[in-house]
């Protein structure tokens, strides 16, 4: 029945996927992680868990999972870092494509096939030679499913190039597009393409992803998504997302393509609006509305745009 579902392909045929999973102090759920990687209707695939030196029960957790379900574990002994964590992933993965899952969200049984689906499909339509694929997510706070997000490319005409790196720098781009969000925990691709594109920054412990999907856009790659929910998502707080550690990663993001930013005579007004995001989530609305217009002033660009009805990422 599995392999029924992968067009027919008996599992001899099905090529490998690696999915890839980080963890870092996640007893209460890694194995919920686990258990929807080993339920995937997938019928080649290995599991990879990266355990990035966590201080709680995670380890020995992954061990006994690792008795009762065929798995690879690594342990770090000091704490690298997520991006780190995806890299070693991506140098262990022996499959022809990786799925990434994080360590607190679910995956539903049909994720793979389904991305994989995806992935080959529009590759047979464009000749698209790097192809990063996500999907809609169900948000969970708590036990309860409270919304269903977006996905970068869900639906026709899917943004590939440099269109997709203004997006990420909070730059304006067009309403025709297939505007949403990006993210490794519902990310698919081939481990060539992730390999060629060099994997994700070390020093961004957030924003990897981002970096690596404007380092795509540059190379020409394509972003799409399956249009459904593929993963629930369960929003948990965690030290790399409290205080300002979201803003400092977003301005050091743009503080690495400052040259592309100030090519663009967009350096400022992309800083700017990093600042108002981050007050604007915070509820701080006066200070988002002053970075907001500081924005709209730093460039006649940045002005120009919003006149002739283009939008931002």
């Amino acid at each position: 029945m599995r392999a029924e579902m992968v067009r027919g392909k008996r599992p001899s045929e099905a090529p490998l996927v690696t999915i890839g999973i980080t963890c870092f102090d996640a007893a209460l759920t890694i194995r919920r992680a686990v258990l929807s990687a080993v339920v995937q209707d997938w019928p080649n695939t290995e599991i990879i868990v990266v355990d990035d030196c966590s201080t709680d029960d995670s380890w020995q957790i992954l061990e006994t999972l690792a008795g009762q379900y065929p798995m690879k574990l690594i342990k770090n002994e000091q704490n690298k870092g997520v991006a780190t964590a995806r890299n070693t992933l991506l140098e262990a993965a022996q499959g022809e494509f990786i799925a990434y899952f994080d360590d607190d969200d679910e995956s539903y049984p049909q994720r793979l096939t389904k991305q994989w689906r995806r992935i080959v499909d529009y590759e047979s339509r464009h000749n698209a030679e790097f192809v990063l694929c996500t999907a809609v997510r169900n948000v969970a706070i708590g036990d309860k499913i409270d919304h269903r997000s977006t996905a970068l490319g869900q639906v026709a005409p899917e943004p590939h190039g440099t269109m997709v790196a203004d997006y990420f720098l909070g730059l304006y781009q067009p309403k025709t597009v297939s505007w949403g969000l990006f993210g490794t925990c519902v990310l698919m691709a081939r481990v060539s393409a992730l390999r060629e594109l060099g994997g994700f920054d070390p020093q961004f412990r957030r924003r990897a992803e981002w970096d690596m999907a404007i380092t795509g856009a540059f190379r020409g790659a394509h972003f799409i998504a399956v249009d459904e929910p593929l993963i629930v998502q369960h929003k948990t707080q965690g030290r790399d997302k409290s205080g300002d550690v979201p803003l400092r990663y977003a301005l050091m993001l743009r503080k690495k393509y400052k040259n592309y930013l100030s090519y663009r005579k967009m350096y400022l007004a992309s800083c700017a609006l990093a600042l108002a995001n981050f007050h604007r989530r915070k509820g701080r609305f006066l200070s988002s509305l002053v970075y907001t217009f500081l924005a709209y002033i730093s460039s006649t660009v940045f002005i120009w745009r919003r006149l002739t009805g283009k939008r931002g990422g």
